[in-house]
Formats: structure tokens, C-alpha cells, sequence
């Protein structure tokens, strides 16, 4: 019995020695390794801002705009009042705040509750523009957008009481042509059934943002200056750069709607700087509603290296953060490539929020680089760019490439997040512009052959990239951009669109182009669209273009 209990005992220790060497060995590799990588980590220099303390105010609020459209209000709502408006003889305001010529306000009231639909007649059937209303009112104030330009347009209101019976009325409103200096679009392809819904907005690198339908006519844009800046607000106004009236410089974001109408207005202090801008490039919404700005270190030899973020309800600065604290001084100390001379040598273009794990990504012209970054600390996650010219020390983050034919980015711009593709949670996908123009590392031979936007795939756990997508590179010089682009991710269709804002089109001419196409490879073209009319360094050019419904959700 007692040998029989031994060889129990023995046999139980030899299996729970045998347990705790495959938890050690086997069991625990997942540990092991996740230990190792913390390590790793740990061991990694740290590449982060460094903020001082002190915050420069760059920004305030202003009311002047409110202000004074707030007496415009008061003046149209006084001859509202003064007549008797219906359905069939509604009240209608052309452009009712003076910055929006395409638009128009039309206000009735109805004996019973009624939901309003209205249609802007198109020039075919693809050209129409609706919107539907599902509440049931009897005072009724409808933006219409969507108006042609020098054309007398015909508006469709219907109406729909509880019991399902309809009423409609119809009117004109007459449109003036477009100024003088306005440029010129023109459609190469439009399958107007494969496209993504909306119509293209084109931002410029100066003057005019406006919108096109699939035949490149032109549906709406506002009088207002801008320069790089467009776009919707999580609560579907726009975020919209210009200048203050009397200011040659832009250094004025609006939150603003269709029609013109300012909700917030915030003034960016120019002081002496000798750029056009202080908010150069790119403004996003942060998930507080802050503003996260590309700006100007007025108090630096350096420019397009800063970042600032504005508290959305007083306008102040809150945050401001420099990329001078995360790369080596040699880099701008040192640097030689464009714009050196007037101290140039980040060249920040782009944001993006990631909502995934709260960071940014970055773009770098001059520096040849995508970046992913927590914010608000601002710790590097990985970077994107050539090996070349980087020291030691950084070398931990720079992503290691996958496939014979990889090809890093060059002067690239508007990197953004895309959904997941291979249903893998370790990787992420990104879309981007790669002006494919080397600026300062990477002696890659193909430079300034072709521009294109290319998805990468990042698995940030083992630090590599691949390619899995690209667009543009067979157009080869006839689609290359030295500067400015874009490339959108289109969410209903699959489609993606590119933007090559500055292509040699003989002499001094430039033009724009935007191509939406397929996620095929290759991709099938189903919009593109042509943008002349302007001369090499007028800044004339199309810096972005997006794709949006004129009557946000």
C-alpha cells in the first residue's frame, strides 16, 4: 500500500513539473513574447513632444460675423412678415447671407402639418438634387442648394400631410453667371451609377471652394477666400478657412453652413509673419470638438512645423506642439532641400484623427514621411518613410518593407485610416497621396516619373508595411504632381479618389485633376475630372477635393 501511495506521489510530481515546463516553455510563448515586445518598447528612445509649460495664443473668438448677419436676419425675417407666404407663393431669398451665390432660402407656412421634399431640377436625370424632411410642421424654412449658375432654375416643393395627401408647388429662382476669374472644369469620364453619391467639392490652394456634378457643372461655391481648408464638422457645418475683411493674410476659420450662415468664428494673430497663412495646411475636429491646427512657431526661423490645438467654445489655444522635439537638430538645422531657405523643413500638410487608439497620423513633405502618433501626448507609433539619412536611435521605428515591388512615399500628402480588408485586427490599412517626388531621402530612381495614391498595410506589433493597392502609376507623367494632391477612401462604394492638383500642361499652364475610381487592380476609371484655367504659381490649383452630399445627414 505504502509503495502503491509513493508511486502516487511520484507520478503526481512528475506530472506537475511536466505542467509547469509547457506553461514555461509552450504555454506561456504568448507571454514570453509579450514580455519581450514590452521590452523592446521600453528599450525604444523615446520620440514624444515636449511641451514647456507655456502656451502661445495664437487664436481668439470673434463675433464680428454674427454680428452682422444677425441684422441681415432681422432685416429678411421683417419682410418675411410682411407678406403672406404658401407653398405655391413661398418667400425666397437668393444668397440670404452674401457668400453663397447658388443658394437660396425659401420660407411658407401651411394650414395643417405637412413634411416638406424639394427638388432642384437638374439638367438631366442624374442632376437633380433632393431633400426630404420627415417632420410634420406648418412653418416651414427650406435651404435650397444645388442652384446652377446664369440659368433660371425650377424648384419643386411638395408637401405630405398625416393622411398621406400631397400638395406641391413649383418656382424659378434665377442664378447670375459665374466671376470672371472662375476656372474652368470640364468631365473627361462620368458613369454617374458607379460613382459615390455627392458632388465633388474642389479646395483650393487659393480663392474659390465650389462643388461639381458629374457633368462638371458647377452646383455651389462660395465668394468667400479660401486656402486649403474645407470641410464637415461632426455636426454637418463647415470647417472653412478665409480673411478677415481688410486682411491680405488667411487667418480666419469659420463654422458655418451651406448657406453662408457663421456659428463660430476664430482669428488666428498674425502679428509680422511673413507667410500667407498662419493655419497653413490642415484643421481637424478633435472628439471634444477642439480644433487641432497646422501652424507657423512665430517665434522661430522655422515655419510648417507646429501644431495647436483651440478650445472650440472660447477660441483660446490650449495645446501647442513642435516637431522640432521629436527629430534630430540636424534635421532642420542642416537641411537643404526645398524651401530651405525660408526655413521649410518639415512642411507638415496633413492630420488625421484615428479614432482606433486616439492618434493622429501626419504627412511631411520635406521630410518624406507618414507618421502615427498618440495624442495628445504625442508619442511616435511608427514612421513610414526611406531608411536612409536616419540615425541609430530611430531606427526602432521605422516600418521594414514587405514585397519586391515596395516603394516608400515621396512628398506625400492626406494619408487617412481605411477599413479592415483582410479581417486581420493585427494589421491596419491607409490610403495616400505619394507625389512620388524624393525631397530628402530615398535615391529611389523613380522619383518624379508618375504621382499615384497607394494602400498600405501596417502591422505595427512585428513593424512592417506592404503594398496592397495603387492607382496612377501607368499615367506616368501626365498624372504627376510635384506638389499638392490628395486621395479619399470612399465609404458606400469602395471607390477611391484621387486629386493630382499640379500637372504640367504645357508652357506655363497647369491643371488639376480628379480620378474616382475602383478598388479593382487594376481599377476601373468612373469619374474624372479636368480643372485649367490657371498659370504656374498662381496657387490656383486644386489642393484637395472630397466627395459630399450637398445636404449633410
Amino acid at each position: 500500500m505504502r509503495k502503491t501511495l509513493a508511486a502516487f506521489v511520484a507520478l503526481a510530481i512528475l506530472l506537475v513539473a511536466f505542467l509547469v515546463i509547457i506553461e514555461y516553455t509552450g504555454g506561456n510563448s504568448a507571454n514570453q513574447e509579450k514580455a519581450k515586445k514590452e521590452t523592446e518598447q521600453a528599450d525604444r528612445m523615446d520620440l514624444s513632444f515636449q511641451p514647456d509649460g507655456e502656451v502661445e495664443q495664437l487664436s481668439t473668438y470673434d463675433t464680428r460675423r454674427m454680428d452682422k448677419q444677425e441684422k441681415l436676419e432681422k432685416e429678411m425675417q421683417k419682410k418675411y412678415e410682411a407678406g403672406s407666404y404658401t407653398l405655391k407663393d413661398p418667400f425666397v431669398k437668393l444668397d440670404p447671407y452674401g457668400v453663397a451665390p447658388l443658394t437660396a432660402l425659401a420660407k411658407f407656412e401651411t394650414e395643417e402639418p405637412v413634411k416638406i421634399s424639394m427638388t432642384v431640377e437638374g439638367k438631366d436625370e442624374q442632376g437633380d438634387i433632393q431633400r426630404t424632411y420627415d417632420d410634420y410642421n406648418t412653418e416651414h424654412t427650406i435651404p435650397v442648394l444645388g442652384l446652377y449658375p446664369d440659368f433660371a432654375n425650377t424648384v419643386t416643393i411638395k408637401a405630405e400631410n398625416e393622411a398621406g395627401e400631397t400638395t406641391e408647388g413649383t418656382f424659378t429662382v434665377e442664378t447670375k453667371p459665374l466671376p470672371d476669374d472662375f476656372l474652368t472644369n470640364e468631365t473627361e469620364t462620368a458613369h454617374p451609377e458607379k460613382m459615390e453619391d455627392g458632388l465633388t467639392f474642389i479646395v483650393p490652394s487659393t480663392r474659390y471652394v465650389y462643388a461639381v456634378d458629374h457633368n462638371a457643372d458647377v452646383r455651389w461655391y462660395s465668394t468667400l477666400w479660401n486656402s486649403h481648408i474645407f470641410k464637415r464638422f461632426e455636426n454637418g457645418h463647415l470647417m472653412y478657412i478665409t480673411k478677415e475683411k481688410g486682411q491680405e493674410k488667411y487667418n480666419e476659420i469659420l463654422e458655418m453652413n451651406m448657406l453662408g450662415k457663421v456659428y463660430n468664428s476664430y482669428i488666428l494673430q498674425m502679428e509680422d509673419h511673413p507667410r500667407s497663412n498662419v493655419v497653413h495646411h490642415d484643421v481637424i475636429e478633435l472628439p471634444n470638438g477642439n480644433l487641432l491646427a497646422t501652424v507657423h512657431d512665430l517665434e522661430s526661423d522655422y515655419v510648417q512645423d507646429e501644431m495647436i490645438e483651440i478650445d472650440r467654445e472660447t477660441g483660446e489655444t490650449v495645446r501647442d506642439f513642435s516637431f522640432r522635439d521629436i527629430f534630430p537638430e540636424n534635421f532642420y538645422q542642416e537641411y537643404e532641400g526645398a524651401q530651405a531657405d525660408k526655413g521649410d523643413w518639415f512642411h507638415q500638410n496633413a492630420i488625421w484623427y484615428v479614432e482606433k487608439d486616439d492618434s493622429i497620423l501626419v504627412s511631411s513633405r520635406h521630410q518624406d514621411l507618414i507618421m502615427k502618433m498618440s495624442y495628445p501626448d504625442g508619442k511616435v507609433d511608427w514612421i513610414l518613410a526611406d531608411h536612409e539619412k536616419w540615425p541609430d536611435a530611430y531606427e526602432d521605428y521605422l516600418l521594414e518593407p514587405k514585397g519586391k515591388d515596395f516603394k516608400f512615399p515621396a512628398g506625400p500628402h492626406a494619408p487617412m485610416t481605411m477599413p479592415d480588408f483582410d479581417n486581420n485586427k493585427a494589421t491596419n490599412d491607409y490610403l495616400l497621396f505619394d507625389n512620388n517626388i524624393v525631397i530628402t531621402r530615398g535615391k529611389d530612381p523613380l522619383s518624379e516619373q508618375f504621382s499615384r495614391m497607394v494602400q498600405y498595410r501596417i502591422n505595427p506589433e512585428k513593424m512592417t508595411v506592404e503594398e496592397v493597392w495603387a492607382f496612377g502609376e501607368d499615367r506616368g507623367e501626365n498624372l504627376y504632381s510635384n506638389i499638392v494632391g490628395d486621395a479619399n477612401y470612399h465609404p458606400n462604394t469602395g471607390n477611391r479618389m484621387l486629386t493630382s492638383g499640379y500637372i504640367d500642361a504645357g508652357g506655363d499652364s497647369k491643371n488639376s485633376r480628379v480620378i474616382e475610381v475602383t478598388d479593382e487592380q487594376p481599377a476601373e476609371v468612373v469619374y474624372e475630372l479636368v480643372v485649367s484655367g490657371f498659370k504656374e504659381e498662381s496657387h490656383r490649383q486644386a489642393y484637395r477635393a472630397l466627395r459630399l452630399p450637398l445636404y449633410p445627414k
